[in-house]
């Protein structure tokens, strides 16, 4: 049986929503229904949308839990999966050396955007440190092996790498676009927490990181603001918070002004999934941000959803207007004479353009 297009879209859109809700046993059901169909054409869908999302590991899992590891489908998919272990092992090796180096430096810090319940491994581990404490923590980090990939001067958000890891760490004093804050530093850490993190490799650690209503919203911040891109793994971790707690959440998106980065990362969501996350009312009722929700709207896709970069420009200003931080604007210039900042404006523009 050959399904036609509309039908492979349906299932895809389907198999988000368990994703998202992390409803893995009925996510193996699907799998293994295709996986014995054996249609080509679906299997390339699968095998797309695995490595798009990040999430080969757990479609290899769910097939293997079911017998079927040696079925077209997740042959296809073991290099990937493969690839996923690997990287979390040099994630979780990664954090260990971070840990020790600020630990014993007694250095203050928070492990933020690293972790999520999908277990998708990013190109990164993203940590924030005190402003004060930057250029220790830079020495640190270079005596213990690591490298910057960026100028140091550009002190809010500086790449380091280390020899036989090729994953970045992304030292942060502030989580900003271009130089500009899209989420104050001091709320972050005031909403950190201890945890002690079992890591794939070396045994377990204990960290800081954000609690959930923190991490939710700096990751709704980051997909609308800076990316203009909202991922599986994105919506899996708001829509947790969203439901077990919506006042917290709520709180900490009114203090940061962060209501619009909301609506409209509710709204994509929603158009696609139907999946209940509540918008703030209050910004559906001006002309601008109604032509702004029909923008976002537009078009039926799968993760990772893009939005209109006129989006995000329209959150952030709405941020720094309401916080009396306009002049801020002005530091998107010159910060971009540094490579990083320009090559990452670029990949946004490409992208639309392509």
């Amino acid at each position: 049986m050959k399904l036609g297009v509309h039908s492979r879209k349906v299932i895809l859109k389907y198999l988000t929503r368990l994703l998202v809700s992390r409803d893995f046993e009925n996510v193996g059901d699907l799998l293994e229904l295709y996986a014995r169909l054996n249609d080509q054409v679906m299997t390339g869908e699968l095998l797309r949308y695995a490595r798009n999302n990040g999430v080969a590991h757990i479609f290899y899992e769910a097939l293997a839990e079911r017998g079927l590891e040696r079925s077209e489908l997740a042959r296809a998919l073991a290099k990937d999966a493969e690839a996923v272990y690997r990287n979390a092992q040099y994630r979780d090796e990664l954090l260990r050396l971070l840990v020790d180096v600020l630990e014993e430096g007694g250095i203050e810090y928070v492990v933020f955007k690293t972790f999520n319940q999908l277990g998708i491994v990013d190109v990164d581990v993203d940590i924030i440190v005190q402003r004060e404490a930057y250029w220790d923590t830079v020495k640190r980090l270079i005596s213990k092996g690591f490298k910057p990939v960026d100028d140091l001067e550009k002190t809010y958000a500086t790449g380091f790498v280390i020899k036989g890891n090729p994953l970045i760490v992304d030292l942060h004093t502030e989580v900003t676009i271009l130089g500009i804050p899209y989420v104050n530093s001091e709320t972050l850490f005031k909403h950190k927490a201890r945890v002690k993190y079992r890591s794939n490799c070396c045994g377990s650690i204990d960290l800081y990181v954000l609690d959930s209503p923190a991490e939710a919203l700096t990751r709704i911040a980051h997909s609308v603001i800076k990316e203009a891109e909202i991922k599986i793994d994105d919506i899996s971790e708001v829509l947790k918070v969203a439901k077990e707690q919506p006042s917290e959440l709520a709180k900490l998106l009114k203090v940061e002004e962060l209501d619009p980065a909301l609506f409209f990362f509710a709204e994509k969501v929603d158009r696609e999934l139907c999946l209940g996350i509540r918008k703030p009312e209050s910004f559906d009722s001006r002309r601008g941000l109604r032509v702004l929700r029909g923008i976002v709207s537009r078009g039926k896709d799968v993760p990772p959803y893009h939005l209109p970069r006129l989006v995000s420009v329209a959150v952030l200003i709405h941020r720094v207007r309401r916080r009396s931080e306009v002049g801020l604007l002005l530091r998107v210039l010159e910060n971009l004479r540094y490579r990083r900042n320009a090559a990452h404006i670029g990949s946004l523009l490409v992208r639309r353009i392509i």
